[in-house]
């Protein structure tokens, strides 16, 4: 079935009465969910009865019938529930369920991961646990908290947590005598099994007599890109192809090494060497501000095939037609950001249930591989004579979207529904273990897992953002079977994207509605210490759609609505926001624009050049109410003697003196690092005095990095200085409380 016997060597865990455990996991980006993944199979290894599912795939009952329960949950948008735990959660905080103790006999853990740039840090899993603890349960393990500002990520926190937890099930969950734990190189049977169909299964057009399909939308995208061109495809560590011979003596080479270790020192190495050869990556794997780095050599071009089309049968999504694609920043600046239109035709239905929302929306785009990706895959892995013939899927896991009732093809699942090119998790290394017979490379995959290499495991895949398909490249014994691909790759997910445009948007032609929607998209594109440059998967499928292709997408109200009503529009708003950050609150002013007497905005705007990223700047002027207040971070401004005079003083507070403090406690800084929103907010510290006491709504829009913070202390600043407030103490407790202010974040 797959050459290695895997099939014959899987460990079946052993059946005991009254030893189960469910895994529920609450994820938006799939976080959550790859983290509740590896806790099952740990449970299944210690011979549990396990499922993993999401918090709404399960009813309060069903907790009750397990031996234990383990949640996972991610925070989303202002200290709420993901998604798919909405309906759990509504279940568990029935009034009638008070004072019942009706979760008495339910033992449970928790693993939450949050942002800790974020007020409501891991809120998610804080509620979730307090309200379990009130209904009764218990806790058989201590919660874990994950953060993603720690120095490794989630990792640094959940490792740990991790490891003691297996030692906790082992001592406190004792197996029989006669079972023993399965030990970690036996493989599981698959979950997910994938069969070859014969032509006297398949009985669909198409089909030929060897079972392969000739369908047009099954295959003719991903089979246009030669056999030719992938095999001279460039690999991860040179920037041209390779004869045979080079490629000989280069695997000779790496086999001859401590391979990942040696492949780390060399990129170190390089990066001494050469200090302007690629972009540094923080600790949270953002690229920091250099963009003198991010022009990249000019390459010829390539002919590459275009992502496979057609619409995938996901559910509540919309018909859209892309009718704009254009570049909005000058092509010589470092970073490709995108204005992109959508036109969407609606039911009526839709149309006035949007209506409600067109200011407040996320757009979910689910992007596709390339052909060229697809066949080095199949190339690598051997899969050739299997790729075309049609297989059937015993279960369909979530995110994994065919046309036929579980009948598809294996290429169509790679092209369409398999991440290949996301960077690999430590879960997915594990199992590669399995599927190699080249000792070298086992014990150089388990080196990466071990606990104690976080750091070599993160040198390797997280820093240089290297990808499953550049992995299989350096790993060239690794042959995974094609009956184990739904269990080991990642599914591709929705990107999610701020809409950028608000009132206006809907309208009606000859009894149809449309609805267009507009997104500012920058496309993650950036060196790191591999040579070859990155594409985010998102990104390289939107710079290369045409006008004209169709999408399936998915309209949501965004974490908070800002304009739901009059009242609302009303009360003013102070936004401040960095680069695309700027697009919902675009959209909010925009959908303000729609009420008469609308409140003041005060927009507080970073970028880093007028003439390059000043995204909508001739807009500005047209919105009634809205003064905006650029800051330009790399552009060199000279100090204005007169800058006082421009501070307009309050009903409460002599702006004159006001400014003199400031610019005596917070000194502006006329140089090429240090204009930043946070300084001009001091700067403007009256004007927003005055808004903030009037019940404002205050917007935080962009990177997710120290802005945030730094913002949020501009305005504790304020607060003192503008005397509404005696100390920093007070004001954290006044910022702090949502009578006083609407604080809405949304950074990433």
């Amino acid at each position: 079935m797959d050459g290695f016997g895997e099939s014959e060597r899987a460990v079946q865990p052993a059946v005991i009465e009254g030893r189960s455990m469910a895994v529920l996991y609450g994820s938006e980006t799939g976080n959550a969910e790859d983290i509740a993944g590896e806790l099952a199979k740990t449970a299944e290894r210690l011979h549990f009865q396990t499922t993993v599912d999401e918090m709404d795939g399960f009813k309060l009952a069903d907790l009750l019938r397990t031996s234990l329960v383990v949640f996972v949950t991610s925070t989303t948008g202002q200290g709420d529930m993901p998604k798919n735990t909405l309906k759990f959660w509504k279940n568990l905080r029935r009034e009638k369920l008070n004072n019942t103790n009706c979760l008495r006999s339910l033992r449970f853990t928790i693993f939450g991961l949050g942002d800790s740039s974020y007020q409501k840090f891991n809120w998610a899993a804080r509620k979730l646990r307090a309200r379990l603890l009130q209904l009764g349960a218990t806790e058989f393990f201590r919660p874990g908290e994950g953060d993603e500002r720690h120095d490794n990520g989630v990792d640094s926190i959940y490792l740990p947590w991790y490891e003691e937890l297996k030692k906790t099930l082992l001592v406190d969950y004792p197996l029989p005598p006669s079972i023993s734990p399965i030990p970690d190189d036996a493989i599981l049977p698959p979950k997910y099994p994938i069969e070859l169909l014969s032509t006297m299964d398949t009985g669909i057009a198409g089909a030929t007599h060897d079972g392969t399909v000739s369908a047009p939308s099954l295959i003719d995208d991903e089979r246009r890109f030669s056999a030719t061109r992938t095999m001279s495809a460039a690999r991860s560590h040179v920037d041209q192809p390779q004869s045979a011979a080079e490629r000989t003596q280069e695997d000779w080479i790496r086999l001859q090494t401590t391979f990942p270790g040696d492949l780390a020192r060399r990129d170190a190495a390089y990066e001494r060497d050469d200090p302007r050869a690629f972009d540094l990556l923080d600790k949270n794997n953002q690229l920091k501000d250099h963009p003198e780095k991010y022009h990249f050599e000019k390459q010829s071009p390539q002919i590459l095939d275009s992502p496979p089309q057609g619409l995938l049968p996901i559910p509540d999504t919309y018909r859209a037609t892309l009718i704009r694609n254009d570049r909005v920043t000058p092509p010589d600046h470092w970073q490709d950001v995108r204005h992109l239109a959508l036109d969407l035709e609606l039911d009526e239905r839709a149309y006035r249930r949007l209506a409600e929302f067109t200011g407040s929306l996320t757009l979910v785009i689910w992007p596709k591989n390339y052909p060229e990706d697809v066949n080095e895959l199949i190339r690598l892995m051997g899969w050739e004579s299997q790729a075309d013939r049609l297989v059937r899927l015993f279960a369909v896991p979530r995110g994994v979207y065919i046309d036929d009732d579980r009948v598809t093809t294996l290429r169509f699942l790679l092209a369409h529904n398999l991440d290949i090119t996301a960077v690999p998790k430590r879960s997915f290394i594990r199992e590669l273990v399995h599927f190699t017979k080249d000792p070298r490379e086992r014990e150089r995959l388990l080196e990466l897992v071990e606990p104690g290499n976080e750091q070599e495991y993160y040198d390797y895949t997280c820093r240089p953002r290297r990808t499953i398909l550049e992995l299989l490249r350096d790993f060239a014994g690794v042959r995974i079977p094609f009956s184990r691909v739904l269990d080991l790759f990642p599914v591709i997910r929705g990107r999610e994207f701020s809409v950028c445009n608000g009132g206006g948007s809907l309208t009606e032609v000859n009894h149809k509605f449309h609805f267009k929607i507009e997104i500012l998209v920058a496309l993650v594109e950036y060196k790191t210490i591999i040579r070859k440059p990155r594409q985010g998967l998102c990104s390289r499928y939107l710079k290369h759609l045409a006008l004209g292709t169709k999408l399936g997408v998915r309209l949501k109200p965004s974490s908070a609505n800002l304009v739901p009503n009059l009242a609302a529009a009303k009360r003013p708003l102070i936004a401040i926001g960095t680069g695309t950050g700027v697009a919902p609150i675009r959209a909010v002013i925009q959908e303000r624009g729609c009420f008469d007497g609308a409140g003041d905005t005060l927009l507080f705007f970073g970028c880093r050049n007028r003439d390059a990223d000043y995204h909508f700047a001739r807009e500005w002027s047209s919105y009634p109410n809205v003064k905006v207040y650029p800051a330009f971070s790399r552009d060199k401004i000279e100090p204005d003697p007169k800058t006082t005079a421009t501070i307009m003083p309050s009903s409460k507070t002599d702006g004159t003196l006001l400014a003199a403090a400031v610019e005596t406690l917070y000194p502006v800084q006329y140089d090429a690092h240090k204009n930043y929103v946070q300084h001009l907010i001091r700067k403007y510290a009256a004007e927003v005095g005055v808004l903030l006491r009037q019940q404002p709504i205050v917007m935080i829009c962009g990177n997710a990095g120290r802005m945030p913070t730094s913002v949020r202390n501009a305005l504790l600043d304020v607060l003192v200085l503008t005397k509404m407030c005696v100390d920093k103490e007070a004001a954290e407790k006044w910022l702090g409380n949502p009578t006083n202010v609407t604080l809405w974040q949304e950074t990433w």
